[in-house]
């Protein structure tokens, strides 16, 4: 009598249970491919929008906040609300990202080395990049009218010439003392797209001093424009 044949071991099933992905049967999924949500690519963006984009994530509109004009003490930091991070992104969101952030933020330049140190927040940390130099257009410089300076008026040209934005503010010990020889350099800078001038001088002086940065000739200027009001802006 011949034995009876042994029972074959049930197999199991293949039908998963609801929720549950079935790694035996890689082609199994809950969604289709068709139904899977589409990965939000940022550089499938067009250009102008990228900028925008990068544009809030990377400049600081708020004005630099110093002292009073008549204080001597260093301007105290801006804090700055940035995301730099966004330069991590790619090799391509690095290259127009670095030129919104170095290109479209203003930068303080030191009082005497003016742009070869340049900050934004700590004057110990100072950009050292020269890619990043290159691209910096915008500035902050503060001019003391009752010291001398460690710069000469072809470095203040050097400097600033054809700067996008450059903001001069001027302060003194005390009033009335000083002259404008430390502005002297400024007075032949030209080019400038947006130039702002404000602090312890005349307000005629200031604009007269602005539009000569603003100009475009490479004609020397000689007086301040409005010597006339000087005196009777002491006398107030």
């Amino acid at each position: 009598m011949s034995d009876p044949a042994p029972s074959e071991t049930p197999k199991p099933s293949i039908q998963s249970s609801p929720g549950h992905l079935d790694h035996r049967y890689p082609t199994q999924s809950i969604l289709s491919a068709s139904t899977l949500p589409k990965p939000f690519l940022f550089l499938e963006l067009p250009g102008e929008i990228r900028n925008q984009i990068l544009r809030l994530l990377l400049t600081h509109k708020t004005p630099i906040v110093t002292r009073n004009a008549q204080q001597l003490g260093p301007p105290k930091p801006t804090l700055m609300s940035l995301s730099p991070n966004i330069l991590l992104a790619s090799k391509r969101t690095y290259a127009e990202a670095l030129t919104i952030l170095y290109g479209e933020n203003l930068f303080q330049a030191h009082p005497s080395y003016l742009t070869s140190m340049l900050f934004a927040l700590d004057p110990a940390r100072t950009v050292n990049s020269s890619v990043c130099l290159a691209l910096i257009r915008r500035f902050h410089v503060r001019v003391r009218l009752d010291c001398d300076t460690f710069y000469t008026k072809e470095d203040v040209r050097r400097a600033f010439d054809g700067a996008d934005v450059l903001e001069v503010e001027v302060f003194r010990s005390s009033w009335g003392i000083g002259g404008y020889e430390a502005l002297e350099g400024y007075r032949d800078v030209r080019g400038v797209r947006k130039a702002r001038v404000h602090g312890s001088l005349p307000i005629l002086t200031a604009r007269w001093l602005e539009a000569c940065m603003e100009g475009v000739g490479e004609e020397a200027m000689e007086g301040w424009g409005c010597e006339e009001d000087e005196q009777g802006y002491w006398d107030r």
